[in-house]
C-alpha cells in the first residue's frame, strides 16, 4: 500500500430496488439503473442471496441515461463494479445508522428568594465552530439582574427569584448575534402527576399519554423521564388524555406506561407573545419565537412577580432554559447539474456548546447563593462543566449528512478518472453539465443515510520487496435512512462462514 488507509469505493443504489432485494438473475450487463447485487467474480453472473465460498464482487447498475457522449468518450453505461471480494479476506462488516443532529439545553434553577438590593450575574458562553466562523472569536456575554431596593416594611424580606431569571431571558433573546446563537424561556411549575396509561405508544415527534390530572393544559411544558427535552403540551384528548410534541427524533423516545409528568408553564415579561416549541420549525433558528416552529397553543401573559417575603419555597425550582440553535448559510445547486455547488463549500456538523455560570457582583462563580449549582464531575457524559448550568439534552453530531455523501461519491469519482469540473470558470460549469454523473443529482443534501461498509483485503502473495503485504478496499453502500440493508449484510456474513472467517455485523 502506498498510504495506511483503506482504498474506498463509493455506492448509492436505489432503495426503492433494494428494498425489493438483490438482483437474483442475468449478469451485471442486465442490471438497470440503481439496482444492486453481488455477482460470480470469473462469470459475472448474479449470485441472489445464495452465500458464496468463492470470490465474488458487488456491481450497481449505472445511473447514465447514454453510454455515450459524441462521438468518442464512451462506457458510461457500465456498471459500478467493486474489486474482487474474497470472503476469506473480509476483515468487518459494519453498519452506520443516519443520526439526526441534537441541540444541546442547558438550565439554570433557581430554589430560594433573592437578597434585595444585589445584582446578580450571569455569563453565557456559546463555543464551536459557527460562532468562531462568525467572529473569528467565541461568543460570550454577561447578563444582569439587580433585585430591587429593600423592602421598606420590613428589610429582611427577599424578592421573587423569577424575576432575575427573566431580566436575564430578556437580555440574553434581545443581544444582537447573540440571539442567533441561543435562546432563552423561563419555565415555572404548575402541576407533577402520574401516568395511568397500559402503554404509552410514542412516535418521533409526539406521544398520547394518560394522566391523572385534569388541571394540565394546552402550552404547558412537560419534563419526565424519556420525555425529551422542549416537549409540550399541543392537545388535550379528553379529561384525562394530553398529547406531547416534541422535536423530530432520530428514534421514537421509550417512555414508560407509569411514567411521572411534571407540567410548567412559560413566564413572559410582556404579554401576547406567542410560544413555539425549540427545534421544530423547517427553517429553525435560536429565536424560536419568530420562526415557523410548532405553536404550543399558548399564548402569553405577562408575569406578575410575587410580593416581598421571608422566604420563597417551590415545589420544583422555576429555571431559565438556553436552548442552542444554529442555522448555517448554505449555497445550492442553481440548475439541474449542482450548479453553483462545490465540494469545498462549507457545512457544519459540529453542534453548538453552551457553558452558564451564575457569577455575584465580585464575579466570583463558586459562591453560595439561592440558585442551584452544578454538582455535576466532569465526566464522558457531562463534559460540559459550569459552576451553575445543568445540561437538560446532551449535544450530538449529525451522522450520515447527505452532504457528505455526496462529497464521498465525488472524491471517489476522481479516484476513478471521473471528472467533477470545479473552478470559476464557465467551462467548468458547462463541462459538469456535458459530463455530470446523474448519480450525484440522486443525493439529497438535506436529508441522512445510512452506510454499510464492507472491509476486505487483496493479498499480493508474491512481492519483489520480500514483504507479504495486503491492500486493504473499504466499500461504502450508502442509503437513505431506515432503509433494510438486511440482504447486503447478510449475504456478506453467510458467505464469510461458507469461506471459513467468523465476520459477524457490527452497528453503530
Amino acid at each position: 500500500m502506498y498510504f495506511p488507509n483503506a482504498f474506498r469505493k463509493s455506492f448509492l443504489p436505489d432503495a426503492t430496488l433494494l428494498g425489493v432485494g438483490l438482483a437474483s438473475s442475468g449478469s451485471t450487463a442486465d442490471l438497470v439503473a440503481g439496482k444492486i447485487g453481488y455477482f460470480d467474480a470469473k462469470t459475472f453472473a448474479a449470485l441472489g442471496s445464495t452465500a458464496q465460498a468463492s470470490p465474488f464482487i458487488l456491481a450497481q447498475g449505472s445511473y447514465f441515461v447514454n453510454d455515450k457522449i459524441g462521438p468518442v468518450h464512451g462506457g458510461y453505461r457500465e456498471s459500478l463494479k467493486s474489486k474482487m471480494i474474497n470472503p476469506k479476506y473480509v476483515s468487518r462488516l459494519i453498519k452506520v445508522s443516519a443520526k439526526s443532529p441534537v441541540q444541546q439545553v442547558v438550565k439554570v434553577s433557581v430554589n430560594a428568594g433573592l437578597a434585595a438590593d444585589s445584582t446578580f450575574r450571569l455569563r453565557v458562553d456559546v463555543k464551536g465552530s459557527p460562532a468562531l466562523r462568525l467572529l473569528n472569536h467565541q461568543l460570550y456575554k454577561t447578563v444582569d439582574a439587580y433585585t430591587g431596593c429593600v423592602n421598606t416594611a420590613n428589610p429582611s424580606y427577599v424578592k421573587d427569584p423569577v424575576s432575575a431569571l427573566l431580566l436575564w431571558k430578556d437580555q440574553i433573546n434581545g443581544a444582537i448575534l447573540f440571539n442567533q446563537m441561543v435562546s432563552a424561556r423561563v419555565y415555572k411549575w404548575v402541576i407533577s402527576t402520574s401516568a395511568t396509561a397500559i402503554g404509552v405508544a410514542a412516535t418521533t415527534t409526539s406521544v398520547t399519554i394518560t394522566v391523572t390530572n385534569t388541571s394540565m393544559a394546552v402550552g404547558q411544558r412537560v419534563i419526565g423521564t424519556g420525555i425529551p427535552a422542549n416537549a409540550f403540551i399541543t392537545a388535550l384528548v379528553s379529561t384525562t388524555g394530553i398529547v406531547v410534541t416534541y422535536p423530530t427524533q432520530s428514534v421514537a423516545p421509550t417512555i414508560s406506561a407509569t411514567v411521572s409528568v411534571k407540567a410548567f408553564t412559560d413566564v413572559y415579561t410582556e404579554a401576547g407573545t406567542v410560544a413555539y416549541i425549540p427545534g421544530t420549525g423547517a427553517n429553525q433558528t435560536a429565536n424560536t419565537a419568530a420562526s415557523a416552529g410548532v405553536a404550543t397553543g399558548l399564548t402569553s401573559s405577562a408575569y406578575s412577580a410575587s410580593a416581598d417575603a421571608t422566604s420563597f419555597t417551590y415545589t420544583e425550582n422555576p429555571f431559565l432554559e438556553i436552548t442552542v440553535g444554529y442555522l448555517e448559510t448554505k449555497f445550492g445547486g442553481c440548475s439541474t447539474h449542482l450548479g453553483t455547488f462545490t465540494p469545498t463549500d462549507k457545512y457544519d456538523l459540529e453542534p453548538l456548546i453552551v457553558y452558564a455560570s451564575v457569577k455575584d457582583e465580585s464575579g466570583d462563580p463558586c459562591f453560595s447563593s439561592s440558585f442551584v449549582a452544578n454538582s455535576a464531575v466532569v465526566s464522558a457524559s457531562n463534559p460540559y462543566l459550569s459552576s451553575h448550568g445543568v445540561q437538560v439534552q446532551a449535544p450530538s453530531q449529525a451522522q450520515g449528512s447527505g452532504e457528505t455523501v455526496l462529497r464521498e461519491l465525488i472524491l471517489d469519482g476522481r479516484y476513478l478518472q471521473n471528472a467533477f469540473p470545479d473552478s470559476s470558470r464557465v467551462e467548468s460549469i458547462r463541462m459538469r453539465e456535458i459530463e455530470g454523473d446523474p448519480a450525484y443529482l440522486k443525493v439529497d443534501r438535506t436529508a441522512l443515510y445510512d452506510k454499510v461498509l464492507i472491509l476486505h483485503n487483496v493479498p499480493r502473495f508474491y512481492n519483489p520487496s520480500g514483504h507479504f503485504d495486503n491492500d486493504q478496499y473499504l466499500i461504502v453502500i450508502n442509503v437513505p435512512a431506515g432503509t433494510s440493508t438486511s440482504a447486503l449484510t447478510t449475504f456478506i456474513t453467510s458467505s464469510c462462514t461458507a469461506a471459513g472467517n467468523s465476520v459477524s455485523l457490527e452497528t453503530y
